[in-house]
């Protein structure tokens, strides 16, 4: 009997054919948005709604796709409207606000006022926020400027543009199956109209925490370094690359991870809300290793609305505890657990990209959960330099095992650009576009030419120096042994104008 991760090193044995345009992908494989036939500036609506469309079954009136509601205004493309700021607190490892995981902070900077923790409550955020209701207002209006839209929601305004798919494309594909959850959106969206504000009703809000601090396990070499205290401690030590990562927004010195004692009073925040509350987001770091969140999981648990409260980790699967704390001790007492595992390569691959990673054990711990009835385990990867020359093996060994997981997504890494998948040489680009028929958004991506300004050279010479620095440890490996493709192109001669890695 294989054990589990025992396939680390086996290649897949899924053909080019099986991923033809005209095959029929399991739901899982495109829950989220792939599978989709969007092209770079041309988002593909179709798939909205599409569980939806059945007037006596909606028991709403207006009907939902019925002319000027938000819905049918959101489907033809007439606003560009997405659901998240009506539905979602986020903050920030720095204890800033942002509209969502991929947007703009809060700071401060670029006209964004500050909202912080510490100057603005959980509430406040989503009710009397200016910041937050122009937001709401510049999406419900077909006739805006986007002014507030165009500076937050960037990052999906341009992942649509590159490659016709974002969070945003994602999220509305997602939320529009869920009839009862898209009815209260609905009504949420409606009171706003009619009183200029987001009113709390009804079991609507989730929120996502990512201010329990920095402290993970891993040293993902794509990873921003303020989200890792791994990846601090080995940046200082010397694996840095000035001219990929910078020495402002990815500086090894300054990180804006947020050290308050207001976490405290942000629990007790979360717990007076609760009652509103559909879904709870932990997010690190590596959430499953700090231990304060557990109190607010006990919190809940204590006043009786756990219960009714689903739990979402976006976790490296690799630990699932922390000191006395253990998630499976916990798991039972809320409705719904979801484990979004950071999966963009199997064995020996996600072992470099994500180093320290045991790919054995983030299997063992996927089938451990699938046997809670309450618990959904998605994989979501980046797809980067190193992953997209191997990422169709995750696609092919979910394909193979359809029991393993509820759900696969990714997102492009767009930042460090160096790592961004158009700056692999054309040849492997070009090479890898049949690997992925089904999934226009990774093939728009290898279509893409290389950034003139990064140049392939540094790359390697901050992958190398990772390299060196895990030689003898148990987590050694190298680049080229990984990706033996690559190595034709490496230059040991280049000397970036004469600097060293620093």
């Amino acid at each position: 009997m294989t054990k589990p991760g025992e396939e680390k090193t086996e290649m897949s044995n899924c053909s080019n054919k099986e991923r033809e345009l005209d095959l029929e992908l399991p739901e899982y494989m495109t829950k989220g948005g792939p599978g989709d036939n969007s092209e770079p500036g041309k988002i593909d609506t179709s798939s909205w709604f599409k569980d939806q469309l059945d007037p006596e079954s909606w028991a709403y009136s207006p009907f939902i796709l019925d002319k000027g509601t938000i819905a049918q205004k959101a489907k033809d493309q007439e606003i560009f409207f997405c659901d998240i700021p009506f539905t979602q607190v986020y903050l920030e490892i720095s204890g800033n606000y942002a509209a969502c995981c991929f947007g703009a902070e809060a700071d401060g900077e670029d006209e964004l006022p500050n909202h912080n923790v510490n100057n603005t409550t959980l509430t406040q955020w989503m009710r009397d926020s200016t910041y937050m209701n122009n937001i709401r207002k510049e999406m419900l209006d077909p006739n805006s400027n986007l002014k507030w839209v165009s500076k937050t929601c960037k990052r999906c305004i341009s992942d649509e543009a590159r490659y016709g798919r974002s969070r945003r494309t994602a999220c509305m594909k997602i939320h529009t199956q869920e009839k009862d959850y898209w009815k209260l959106i609905e009504q949420s969206v409606q009171m706003f109209k009619a009183t200029g504000q987001f009113e709390f009703e009804g079991r609507l809000l989730e929120i996502q925490l990512k201010v329990y601090g920095d402290e993970c396990n891993l040293d993902c070499h794509m990873c921003v370094h303020q989200n890792s205290t791994t990846r601090q401690q080995v940046a200082k030590k010397g694996v840095w690359s000035e001219e990929i990562f910078g020495n402002t927004a990815y500086g090894k010195n300054e990180h804006k991870t947020f050290k308050s004692n207001n976490v405290e009073d942000m629990i007790k925040q979360t717990v007076e809300l609760a009652p509103f509350i559909r879904s709870i987001k932990i997010i690190g770091g590596e959430p499953l290793i700090m231990k304060k969140h557990y109190e607010l999981l006990q919190k809940l648990i204590d006043i009786d609305e756990a219960k009714n409260i689903m739990i979402k980790y976006q976790t490296n699967f690799t630990e699932t505890k922390a000191g006395k704390h253990n998630i499976f001790n916990y798991i039972p007492h809320f409705k719904l657990v979801s484990m979004v595992a950071s999966v963009d390569g199997i064995g020996k691959t996600i072992e470099y990209m994500r180093r320290r990673t045991d790919w054995n054990k983030v299997i063992a711990n996927t089938e451990i959960c699938r046997k809670y009835p309450n618990v959904v385990v998605d994989f979501n990867g980046l797809v980067s330099f190193l992953s997209v020359m191997r990422f169709y093996e995750v696609i092919d060994y979910c394909l193979e095992r359809p029991k393993l997981i509820d759900q696969i997504n990714w997102a492009m890494v767009e930042n460090p650009k160096h790592l961004r998948v158009n700056n692999l040489p054309e040849k492997l680009k070009q090479n890898l576009i049949s690997k992925y028929e089904q999934w226009p958004d990774i093939q728009a991506a290898l279509k893409k030419p290389a950034d003139e300004d990064v140049n392939i050279q540094d790359t390697f010479q901050y992958l190398l120096k990772q390299d060196e620095y895990y030689k003898g440890t148990k987590w050694e490996s190298h680049l080229f042994e990984v990706f033996p493709e690559l190595e034709e192109y490496y230059d040991p001669k280049y000397n970036h104008n004469s600097k060293e890695i620093k």
